[in-house]
């Protein structure tokens, strides 16, 4: 009877261990399952913040890039924003990314002030930076919910947001050749069609001297303010990139430098004492004349194909396919292939207004611009001639270095840039 009775407390005391252990084999497994579905539940909202955070960029630099000009429409910055934020996929790249007119896309003066809705906003030029939000809401957990069977606990959806502010900066540019353009309508001639240039366009330099300078659209200016022709000589020859800002001045010594080697040096055309190792050349010696170049304008585009095959000089001649000029030194194709960008430069508009003045030897920098290198000097001492590309501030101007952003100094075009 005893021994049946034991056994009896023996079963059933086995068959309680079972059951506990039962349930902390199940709360373990919760547990486990909740931890495993933690990780990938937070994987999973760490991807989807990387792609709201790449609508959130192409957003804010899409509507920084229309807060250039004189005149600021941020519904048409806005609108930018919204586009290219909605190109971008998000949860796995299952759907594009929503953003909302009057919401998402903010702006501000000030990263010291608030961000406001274009309609909340009273002076749309002052407006420097713009801040993009994008958020998706609701997202289902996949293993956290097991958590849910734990007591007292309620596990949420999930929402994820992120955002970016831009601005505009000027961008890294060309270096500048030691000239001044004159700014069209002062004491331009030919006079220019509405008072501005056309990209393409070609402009000779002046033929006189100074206080006249006779016709032309540029002359020579140090970039260092000076009026010394050896520092003109030494801006040509070397890399001027630290380019004083607008308003800066500008020295003029004259119409034309007398050392027609410096100049030549960017076309692979070397008299002494100048050299291609000492004075780069650019990566073509190519020259657009009337000769070469017919219609006298639009040379660019030629001018890249020129620039990918080292094409040198054609050589004098008045031939279609020659130069029509005669010039001093010589020029080898060889050299090319270690050239620079040498002929594609900036440089600084002006009002010649000022240089007309008894001793004006200087102007005001009002502007930069981008101009092409066109053709080296003759021994006749006829006009050299840019080729105008675009004002710095034109998106499309190819003398940027593909629209990478500079520092503060910097004077190529605005172009967006990300700073939160």
């Amino acid at each position: 009877m005893r021994r049946e009775l034991q056994s009896r407390v023996q079963r059933r005391t086995r068959q309680s261990e079972r059951g506990a252990v039962a349930v902390l084999v199940a709360l373990a497994l919760v547990a486990l399952i909740g931890a495993v579905g933690l990780a990938l539940d937070l994987g999973k909202l760490y991807v989807v913040k990387s792609e709201l955070q790449n609508s959130a960029d192409s957003c804010a630099l899409a509507a920084a890039r229309d807060l250039t000009g004189a005149t600021i429409n941020l519904s048409v910055s806005e609108a930018s924003g919204i586009t290219a934020g909605h190109l971008n996929y998000a949860f796995f790249q299952s759907s594009p990314v929503q953003l909302a007119v009057n919401n998402n896309v903010t702006f501000t003066d000030a990263l010291t002030d608030p961000f406001l809705p274009k309609n909340s906003v009273t002076n749309p030029s002052t407006i420097k930076y713009v801040q993009c939000t994008t958020s998706l809401s609701n997202i289902a957990n996949w293993f956290i919910q097991v958590l849910d069977m734990l007591p007292g606990v309620n596990v949420a959806n999930a929402s994820v947001s992120a955002n970016a502010v831009a601005t505009i900066s000027p961008a890294q540019t060309t270096c500048a050749i030691p000239v001044f353009v004159c700014k069209a309508g002062t004491q331009v001639t030919p006079a220019i069609p509405n008072q501005s240039y056309t990209p393409g366009q070609w402009i000779a330099s002046k033929a006189g001297s100074p206080p006249s300078y006779g016709n032309g659209n540029f002359g020579w200016a140090a970039l260092n303010g000076t009026t010394n022709a050896n520092d003109i000589r030494n801006e040509l020859t070397s890399n001027y990139c630290n380019l004083p800002a607008i308003g800066s001045t500008v020295g003029s010594p004259g119409n034309k430098l007398t050392d027609d080697g410096a100049w030549n040096s960017r076309f692979g055309i070397y008299q002494n004492p100048y050299s291609q190792s000492s004075d780069a050349t650019d990566f073509t010696g190519y020259a657009y004349t009337a000769h070469s170049w017919l219609a006298q304008a639009n040379a660019y585009s030629d001018f890249v194909s020129k620039r990918a095959t080292f094409t040198a000089y054609q050589g004098d001649g008045n031939g279609t396919t020659q130069s029509g000029l005669t010039l001093k030194g010589s020029s080898s194709g060889t050299v090319y292939t270690a050239g620079a960008d040498r002929r594609l430069a900036l440089a600084p508009e002006v009002d010649c207004g000022q240089l007309l003045v008894p001793g004006g030897h200087s102007a005001n920098i009002l502007q930069w611009d981008c101009v092409l290198m066109l053709d080296p000097m003759d021994k006749a001492g006829d006009p050299v001639h840019l080729e105008y590309e675009g004002n710095t501030t034109d998106p499309t101007m190819p003398c940027a270095t593909h629209g990478i952003p500079g520092n503060s100094s910097s004077v190529g075009p605005l172009v967006p840039v990300l700073v939160q």
